[in-house]
């Protein structure tokens, strides 16, 4: 080998070393940037996942508090429900008790329209005997005053 050539060898190897080294600390470069973008990204995710895990441990509390008001809300329907049908059978049983008494009602009524007919025929009658008593009356007095004269004569 020649002397000269050496210095040739030994630039074209520098650079070439340069070269690879140039690569190598690109590569770790982008290598170092996707690290610190996949730590970022895991950060954000976990950041996210604590995030998600608070909402889902709301959820988890809205959802019992919905199902205690449903339970809750269901007990009361069931209640009116039982009151309603309770209030119903009173209000049946309150409107066979209408319907008697409105029947007695009318019996009542009817027995009492007789007692009145009753009454007015025994005034009636009444006034007719009371009429003919004084009719009576008169016709005694008539005979009594007939007997005086004729035994003062």
């Amino acid at each position: 080998m020649n002397a000269r050539a050496l210095p040739i060898l030994n630039a074209v190897g520098c650079l070439a070393l340069t070269a690879l080294v140039v690569l190598q600390w690109r590569r770790e470069h982008r290598s170092d940037a996707r690290l610190n973008s996949l730590r970022q990204e895991l950060a954000d995710v976990r950041a996210q996942s604590v995030e998600d895990a608070k909402h889902r441990t709301a959820l988890e509390r809205d959802i019992a508090l919905l199902k205690e008001s449903l339970e809750a809300t269901q007990q009361a329907a069931e209640k009116a429900s039982a009151e309603a049908e309770k209030t119903a059978t009173a209000l049946e049983a309150s409107e066979k008790a209408n319907i008697a008494l409105q029947a007695e009602l009318a019996a009542a009524r009817e027995r009492l329209a007789e007692w009145e007919k009753a009454v007015a025929q025994r005034d009636e009658r009444i006034t007719t005997l009371t009429d003919e008593l004084t009719r009576t009356r008169q016709r005694l007095e008539e005979a009594i005053t007939r007997l005086r004269e004729a035994g003062a004569r």
